[in-house]
């Protein structure tokens, strides 16, 4: 399963997956959803409203895509982000909008007895130019306005491993 969003879409099928890979769309806005649409049935694309154009063409076929169901959404920001940010002494309640890789982690949780985890580091805060994804070269700087809270991801991770819900085969 590839978990994406349109802005992340820009990989491609025949190098990054083999053709039994179910490509998972992560719908944040519901113009994400629109995209999808537009992308499966060749109609006239849909260039405003992305913080980054995503690709114009993906070669996908209907029968290997779904879209995530946004109660992992949910389930995610309310259960694991906010439950650490409940133990923080902070007295405004920080909105949690999660990654994919978060939110890959809590689909994995509700499907699977087991759930190994690969390639989830977070940069130190003071760190802007430490890439946060294997994949690519965007940094911490680069997710400033992202609305994701890395700093309350890596806890909650670190919170899923010491409670061996899920299990790190690479550093953390």
């Amino acid at each position: 399963m590839r978990f994406f969003y349109p802005e992340s879409a820009d990989f491609d099928p025949q190098l990054d997956n083999n053709p039994d890979t179910l490509l998972v769309l992560v719908p944040f806005k519901p113009l994400d959803i629109q995209w999808m649409k537009i992308i499966l049935n060749n109609e006239r694309r849909v260039h405003k409203g992305f913080w980054k154009l995503p690709p114009l063409i993906l070669e996908v076929s209907p029968q290997n895509t779904r879209i995530l169901n946004p109660y992992y959404m949910e389930v995610t920001a309310t259960k694991i982000l906010d439950v650490i940010d409940t133990n923080q002494e902070t007295s405004k309640k920080m909105k949690a909008k999660p990654t994919t890789g978060m939110l890959a982690i809590t689909f994995a949780l509700h499907f699977c007895d087991l759930v190994d985890i690969a390639g989830f580091g977070y940069p130190a805060l003071s760190n802007k130019k430490q890439p946060i994804h294997y994949y690519e070269k965007a940094t911490l700087k680069s997710m400033a306005e992202s609305g994701h809270n890395i700093t309350m991801e890596a806890m909650a991770i670190r919170n899923l491993l010491q409670h061996q819900l899920i299990h790190n085969l690479t550093y953390f």
